[in-house]
């Protein structure tokens, strides 16, 4: 199994995650960082990594699609390219999010009769946690594609977590029918004649954590608020335990962190394309890059992309 690391292109400097890239190659994995010739000979003194070597990166605050045109030996094109031609199994990358995705459009063929990708997640809920997809890649979708994100997320944990029947929920402001925008009630319908029982109308926010839905649709804005705005607050709860509970036992409070950090959970997975595409935070630590690793390996590992492809032939 071969990885690709992105390692340019995100808020830290390549040369923070040497770290990461050392730790998870003992985990099994060949890994193919994918940096400038300055990480590479840093790397060489650490060991033998077959490095794809590139000074071009795509930075933040560019204009995705324009940015994927103009520079094609970016290092996040370099990458998807490489995941094409199969010299790659999956690809890490902590870089500008649109263009990773942009990128990953152009370049990979889209599974079966899925028109838009989504970025999936998963967040803590109960033992195995809640799917939650988009988080970003697709703002306004169409309720069509929010179905198919829906097919994508059962397939997943069936797939990665062996949940048989999971049970669907349609991130909503309510949990009435009639709720939300009209392209969100379509979506509703939709959800049940496909899911029948198995899809539980609308959840708010709140409900995501009760432990009962094991997927849940959203489009990427509201997603994306969604995730960020839980990883403050578990954030927050943290530094405020610290802060003010110091009597607290340290296993207790080691415990909450590894449960809510969400640096110690997967990255994002573009599901959608025809190639394992996991996307990290750009202000990734070298925690969140080595779970990001894991994850694809574990994508890799449980043939995702065939689960996929037979969900989208049916």
């Amino acid at each position: 199994m071969r990885i690709g690391v992105d390692l340019m292109g995100g808020d830290r400097p390549p040369e923070h995650f040497l770290e990461a890239v050392v730790q998870s190659s003992m985990q099994g994995c060949t890994l193919v960082p994918i940096c400038n010739q300055k990480t590479a000979d840093q790397l060489a003194q650490l060991g033998s990594y077959d490095c794809v070597i590139t000074e071009e990166y795509i930075e933040m605050g560019e204009s995705p699609l324009l940015a994927v045109r103009r520079k094609k030996r970016a290092s996040m094109t370099v990458g998807v390219q490489l995941v094409k031609e199969r010299e790659l199994d999956a690809l890490v990358s902590t870089g500008n999010t649109g263009a990773l995705v942009a990128t990953s459009m152009l370049q990979l063929p889209m599974l079966g009769s899925v028109e838009r990708p989504a970025l999936l997640v998963i967040m803590p809920n109960g033992e195995k946690g809640v799917v939650v997809l988009d988080v970003g890649a697709n703002i306004t979708p169409k309720p069509q594609h929010l179905l198919d994100y829906a097919k994508m997320g059962v397939g997943y944990r069936q797939a990665i977590q062996g949940v048989e029947w999971p049970k669907v929920g349609l991130l909503n402001i309510g949990v009435e029918e009639r709720k939300g925008t009209p392209e969100v009630q379509q979506t509703y319908h939709l959800l049940q004649e496909t899911f029948g029982s198995y899809f539980l109308g609308n959840v708010e926010g709140r409900e995501a954590f009760d432990g009962d839905i094991d997927v849940m649709v959203t489009d990427g804005f509201t997603g994306n608020v969604f995730l960020k705005t839980c990883e403050g607050v578990s954030s927050f709860f943290v530094e405020y335990i610290h802060a003010h509970f110091p009597d607290i036992s340290k296993q207790i409070i080691k415990s909450f962190q590894e449960r809510f950090n969400y640096d110690r959970h997967p990255g994002g997975f573009l599901c959608g394309v025809d190639g394992i595409i996991v996307k990290c935070h750009g202000h990734s630590n070298i925690t969140a890059l080595k779970n990001g690793i894991k994850g694809a390996a574990s994508l890799v590992r449980e043939g995702v992309l065939d689960k996929f492809k037979e969900i989208f032939r049916s």
